[in-house]
């Protein structure tokens, strides 16, 4: 039976039975729930939303989870457009929202109501507010054993031999203030997908003024068009694990930016097991990459074996690192024999052009002869900003993108004969 959580002042004196939830209203301290159906809120302690029978957050109203919020294998959670996902003030643990797998989120809105996952505090949201959103599948990894447990979340385990699995659907999403660090290098991000199935829809996506990564692929095979990840403290897009599947049109635009280690794209196969397969062989299009300047490091580090492609890509204001980093020797070992390809990248403003760690291999020169194919010669500024993403002109040098993706031959996210930005209407500007 499926559970509608209605967070209004009628609904509040439901009895808690009937409604079998756990969120709190953020017009009411007192929790709605918990309800014996679905099991208590408070567990060793720790306060959270377990959510155990397909349930329904209605649209245009707001909803604050008590914590890190568990939607169960074999369930459903649905929120509908112009709903406002928040965390409780005052919590002790980071609120966030974990998809497990064999579980599904659907949450679809429109350009005119986007859902919002953002900060309790309206007046002086910070980066960290909210701790994000992770959703997990049974798609194939290249961890040993085929599934592991997913950063930042103990006890969640992901992957499998599924590579059709569906997770659900994500469109007209906004996701701000995340990417909380539990410990060095063990952080939740924006949005984070650990072995997503094909079957999962991801699309016009934000993460905005992130604390970590805006969005982070761990391996699986599900693909994304229309992701803005704008202002964020470290990483743009960042995959590994053996994620196979595509990207297209994308924009990354860092602000303020403080992190000594910024790119636009970081890239691994796996980090110690580089050789390990299913490999990371993702193929990414139209994508615009803006950095902050001397507080973002490289366009693009491609590293610890990754394979793809990357086409007609803007990369621009990375001035401390390289527009195009390939680093180490298996993945330079790629470059040259171009399982790591790119065409059409028009990279200015940055630090270099192109930079190659081959850490000894005796492919060095011929992935630095092949890196320099993959950039547009003799690029000028096309005038991109961080405030005004789509270029002031519509510059040479796009290729046909790679089967299977959108034949969208122009550099970068946008399309330069377009009359308004995808962005418009839906995501927080800048």
């Amino acid at each position: 039976m499926k559970r509608r959580l209605i967070p209004t002042s009628a609904a509040l004196a439901i009895t808690a039975a009937l409604l079998g939830g756990c969120l709190k209203d953020d017009k009411n301290d007192d929790p709605v729930g918990p309800g014996d159906e679905t099991g208590a809120c408070v567990t060793d302690g720790k306060v959270t939303l377990s959510i155990e029978e397909d349930c329904i957050l209605e649209g245009d109203e707001t909803y604050a989870l008590q914590g890190l919020t568990f939607v169960k294998e074999g369930v459903t959670l649905t929120i509908e457009p112009g709903a406002r996902i928040t965390g409780a003030s005052g919590l002790a643990t980071t609120p966030a929202l974990v998809v497990q797998s064999g579980a599904r989120l659907k949450a679809v809105g429109t350009k005119e109501k986007p859902i919002v996952f953002t900060s309790h505090d309206s007046q002086n949201p910070e980066r960290g507010d909210f701790g994000g959103v992770v959703i997990l599948g049974k798609a194939g990894i290249n961890f040993a054993g085929g599934s592991t447990t997913i950063e930042g979340i103990q006890g969640m385990t992901y992957g499998g031999d599924d590579d059709a699995d569906s997770s659900g659907e994500l469109k007209y999403v906004r996701i701000e203030y995340a990417g909380f660090e539990l410990a060095p290098n063990n952080e939740i991000n924006g949005l984070t997908m650990g072995g997503v199935g094909s079957k999962t829809s991801v699309s016009y996506v934000q993460v905005f003024e992130a604390l970590d990564d805006c969005f982070e692929w761990f391996g699986g095979t599900v693909s994304a068009q229309y992701l803005a990840c704008t202002g964020v403290d470290d990483d743009m897009f960042d995959w590994d694990a053996g994620w196979r599947g595509s990207l297209q049109f994308a924009v990354g635009a860092a602000d303020a930016s403080t992190n000594s280690d910024a790119n636009g794209i970081e890239a691994d196969n796996l980090d110690k097991n580089e050789e390990n397969t299913p490999r990371s062989n993702p193929k990414v299009s139209n994508i615009t990459l803006i950095g902050n300047g001397d507080k973002s490091l490289n366009g693009m580090r491609l590293r610890r074996g990754t394979a793809g492609s990357i086409t007609n890509a803007i990369v621009t204001g990375f001035n401390t690192g390289a527009a195009v980093f390939v680093d180490g020797a298996v993945s330079t070992g790629l470059a040259a024999s171009g399982d790591l390809s790119g065409s059409g990248i028009y990279a200015y403003g940055n630090g270099r052009a192109q930079r190659v760690n081959a850490a000894g291999s005796a492919d060095s020169a011929d992935a630095v002869e092949r890196i320099s194919e993959w950039l547009v010669a003799d690029p000028v500024s096309l005038g991109v900003t961080f405030e005004e993403p789509k270029p002031d002109t519509a510059p040479d040098g796009a290729v046909d993108n790679p089967s299977g993706m959108v034949a969208a031959k122009y550099l970068g996210a946008f399309d330069p004969e377009a009359d308004a930005l995808w962005t418009a209407g839906w995501t927080r500007e800048p």
